[in-house]
């Protein structure tokens, strides 16, 4: 930790060197100019960093670039002005100190209004960029054009994020279309179509109240060119490899956009490793959102145990041996009653085989041997998703939405096993039944003050049943004829909440919210499990350690009180929220009141930085997962039990961040948490060589403490902008093993690594990036450190306008053992014809054909080295037709 702290006091001392310019802007009779453009660019016009003048006219600009640069200033209805400024030390300062703007005489001939445009524009909390002023032709999707514009960060998932802020949503003409699975539309729309880019600060989804939320969210609204409104465009992209490795895609994307009808229309399908259900996820696995006109938080897909295992340490192009198909339709209907329609729905199958060879080696009080697996997994999956909102808007400021969602999902296991090269077949599938429905009533008081009242019920239902072929019961009976083991299972949900919510706005960064409600939630889960011979015969035993049938019920009757208020340098505010939570398990019935504060402070200042410091307290109860009292197979060799019945855990934590600097250019941000569980759900493993008995137990106070710091630099002579970048955490926690006392570990990870990336207009450029991960485990039985390594560098050769290269290069190494490093390289080349709108590329992945990759693993009582099969080498040819 002092080293991360080290690195933290000489990044502050560099970043308050850099260079600033400043000044005011008034208009012609004296009057201060709020909100103008301030923007530096350099001699070939392009933008640096710019900022936006405040209330007093007064504005401060940062930068580490040395040079002759340009500061442009514009405001609507004024005359724009340039200066030209020039940088040639560390710490300048440049004050213009009194701009005067002067009136805009705007020429009207005839019916033609000519008039001055810039590239940045701002409303308010609405920042608006023009797209034709970012774009050079050679974008071939919204995201690509996103990618140039100053403030905006698009993440390799296809998140993206606007200063540090992740964005929630991605519109069209104000329509939301995709909600959290935007990267559908930023990953497929031509960007031809586009006249603006706007970035909404202070989003809310319900417009009723927006300026009364106190909302922080942030949301970009993508605006068209009239002569591409009700006009059908998209685009249609064909992949494929060679006959030998037989790999294909084909993707249609048609979507129509008018002010009153929205529609989307996408057709996909691949075997190339490629994972395209991004955009779509969100509805198949929801979360829920903790907003005003949502109740019930923490309400995800039921799911009791795994039959499948996926990658979760590489892209899904590294390992994802698939076979996928999807189709989508998005429909927005706005009446000219006022009524919108709103209709989603989904069709998707996906097969996914994953390859992994694992050794494990347990050593703990005498007991010590070595198991080695061979895992082909292998599952079919069938989702099909409805979604359907119907909103209404009335005259007297309030509107009523209703939403309903109907999920099914089908999903086929057949897995094959080897354990110590003793064959093991898994066969299984499970369902999954969903209906979800949602009312919500908003009534606008006045222009500070609103009502906000939602109903919503839930229903769930997800049967199990899966066979699995091994000796873990001749094992535990002391039985060789019982050689198969079958468990089913079935858990129900239902959920039933209400909430209604007063909001009060008393000034621009003053508000207040009261919310009163009740969540009740049913759970039910029932298993069995039998055992047979070769023949299927059944083998008698005692098997109720093996039975579930418990009925899970909480009431939750809940009031809280948010209160926030925002100053000129000063922030602050608080949050209570009063639980009166009624759980009953298997006819045991529990009461208790809870009371969770949570508040938070913070300072701004452009010269010394940005803090805030936030503490709170609260309370979470355990779920259906958490309570049964006797042992569910879960599959794999491995049984689960727990013996905590209803828990109420308590925690409280403790953060504080710092930020300085200007994201466009040169930043710094550095936080730190402390979180503690005074109760948390540990486990007691009662380990055997050919299976293990998981016990979940109550253990007392577990600390976690984290860091992470980032800076971001200019630097002048490489014309590249460096990234630096570091983590720290520290966690304790207890568990123990068969049954013996509890065993005290502490695991310490320290991240230290930067990223590189070129700025250069020139016909290369480069990204590069390198990562050190220092693990070490320490317990009361053994210790043990090692270290994760991971780099990637990245050329892109812009040979001219229509013809770009991609040199793709990632390194990994994992662990202090002897395994091989693994190192991939991928090409692509792509060719734009702007006559034709179309492209047309090349791609070499995994072109050094590494075929596995290894990973290594150390907990207090053991070791594991992972072995994963890789997608091997192909070379794809396709094209991609926007029309």
């Amino acid at each position: 930790m002092k080293y991360l702290c080290l690195l933290f006091t000489i990044l502050f001392l560099k970043i308050s060197a850099q260079t600033e310019v400043k000044g005011i802007v008034w208009s012609e009779n004296k009057q201060s100019i709020s909100r103008a453009n301030v923007i530096l660019t350099d001699s070939q016009d392009n933008i640096i960093t710019f900022v936006f003048s405040n209330k007093d006219g007064s504005f401060l600009l940062n930068t580490d670039r040395f040079g002759n640069f340009n500061l442009q200033i514009s405001a609507m209805g004024y005359i724009s002005k340039k200066f030209p400024v020039s940088m040639i030390k560390r710490g300048e300062s440049k004050n213009f100190k009194t701009i005067i703007l002067e009136t805009d005489k705007v020429k009207e001939i005839k019916e033609v209004v000519i008039s001055k445009t810039s590239p940045i524009k701002i409303k308010k909390d609405t920042i608006e960029y023009s797209a034709k002023s970012f774009s050079n032709g050679t974008e071939q999707n919204v995201e690509d054009l996103l990618k140039k514009i100053p403030g905006i960060t698009v993440l390799s998932d296809g998140k993206i994020k606007f200063g540090n802020k992740e964005v929630s949503r991605v519109m069209i003409e104000n329509d939301d279309l995709f909600e959290r699975g935007y990267q559908t539309l930023t990953q497929n729309m031509p960007s031809k179509p586009l006249d603006k880019v706007q970035v909404l600060k202070n989003y809310s989804k319900n417009k009723l109240l927006k300026n009364i939320e106190a909302s922080e969210s942030i949301a970009l609204n993508l605006t068209l060119k009239e002569d591409a409104k009700g006009k059908w465009f998209g685009n249609l992209l064909l992949a494929s490899t060679s006959y030998k490795e037989d790999m294909r895609q084909g993707k249609l994307n048609l979507m129509n956009f008018t002010k009153r009808k929205k529609v989307y229309l996408l057709l996909n399908a691949n075997n190339l490793g490629l994972n395209e259900m991004k955009g779509v996820e969100y509805l198949i696995n929801p979360s829920s959102e903790n907003d005003v006109e949502n109740v019930g938080t923490d309400i995800n897909t039921l799911s009791t145990i795994n039959l499948h295992q996926k990658n979760f340490q590489f892209n899904d192009k590294r390992t994802n041996f698939n076979n996928d198909k999807l189709a989508s339709l998005n429909y927005i209907y706005n009446f000219k009653t006022d009524w919108k329609l709103k209709f989603v729905t989904i069709f998707n199958e996906i097969e996914n085989r994953n390859y992994i060879n694992s050794y494990y080696k347990f050593n703990f009080n005498g007991l010590d041997f070595i198991n080695t697996e061979d895992k082909n997994w292998k599952q079919n999956n069938r989702n099909i998703v409805g979604k359907l909102e119907l909103s209404k808007d009335f005259k007297n400021n309030s509107n009523i939405q209703f939403y309903n969602k109907i999920s099914s999902l089908n999903e086929n296991n057949n897995n094959i096993f080897l354990f110590n090269e003793q064959l093991n077949n898994q066969i299984g599938k499970n369902e999954l039944f969903a209906n979800e429905n949602r009312l919500t009533y908003t009534k606008k008081i006045d222009s500070s003050k609103a009502l906000v009242a939602v109903a919503r019920y839930i229903f769930q239902n997800r049967p199990y049943d899966f066979t699995d072929e091994n000796d873990v019961f001749s094992h535990i009976l002391n039985n060789p004829e019982a050689q198969k083991v079958n468990q089913t299972i079935d858990s129900k949900m239902n959920f039933g909440g209400v909430k209604l919510s007063y909001l009060k706005k008393y000034a621009e960064e003053h508000s207040l919210e009261l919310q009163l409600g009740n969540e009740f939630r049913k759970d039910f889960l029932s298993s069995d499990l039998h055992v047979s011979n070769s023949n299927n015969e059944t083998v008698s035993f005692d098997k109720s350690e093996f039975i579930n049938h418990t009925g899970y019920t909480q009431n939750n009757i809940f009031a809280q009180i948010k209160y926030g208020k925002k100053g000129k340098k000063w922030s602050y505010g608080f949050t209570v929220l009063n639980q009166m939570i009624h759980s009953e398990l298997n006819q045991d019935q529990q009461n208790g009141f809870y009371v969770s504060p949570l508040a938070n402070i913070g300072y701004q200042n452009r010269k010394i930085g940005n803090f805030s410091l936030n503490a709170g307290r609260k309370f979470s109860t355990i779920s259906i997962n958490d309570v049964y009292s006797n042992y569910i197979y879960q599959g794999n060799r491995n049984f689960r039990q727990n013996e905590t019945g209803f828990m109420v855990l308590p925690d409280y934590n403790l953060g504080l961040s710092y930020n300085i600097g200007e994201p466009t250019s040169q930043y710094l941000n550095f936080n730190i948490n402390f979180f503690r569980s005074e109760d948390y759900l540990s486990n007691n493993m009662i380990v055997n060589p050919n299976y293990t008995f998981n016990q979940t137990i109550l253990v007392k106070n577990n600390n976690n403490l984290s860091s992470n710091l980032e800076l971001r630099k200019y630097l002048k002579f490489l014309k590249s902008r460096l990234s630096i970048l570091g983590a720290y955490n520290v966690s304790d926690y207890e568990n123990s093993v068969n049954n013996q006392p509890l065993i005290k570990t502490e695991f310490t990870n320290f991240k230290t690594g930067f990223e590189m990336k070129s700025g250069w207009t020139k016909f290369i450029n480069y990204e590069l990036g390198y990562e050190w991960s220092f693990n070490t485990i320490s317990s009361d039985v053994n210790s043990n450190s090692y270290l994760d390594q991971k780099g990637f560098a990245n050329l892109y050769f812009t040979i001219n306008s229509q013809f770009r290269i991609e040199s793709l290069v990632e390194y990994y190494k994992f662990g202090n053992t002897t395994q091989k490093t693994t190192q991939f390289w991928d090409i692509k080349a792509n060719y734009i014809s702007k006559k034709y709108n179309m492209s047309i590329f090349v791609q070499g992945n995994n072109l050094l054909n590494s075929n596995s990759i290894q990973r290594y693993s150390v907990d207090n009582i053991s070791e594991s080295l992972y072995t994963q099969r890789l997608m091997p080498r192909h070379i794809v040819f396709g094209i991609n037709k926007n029309f």
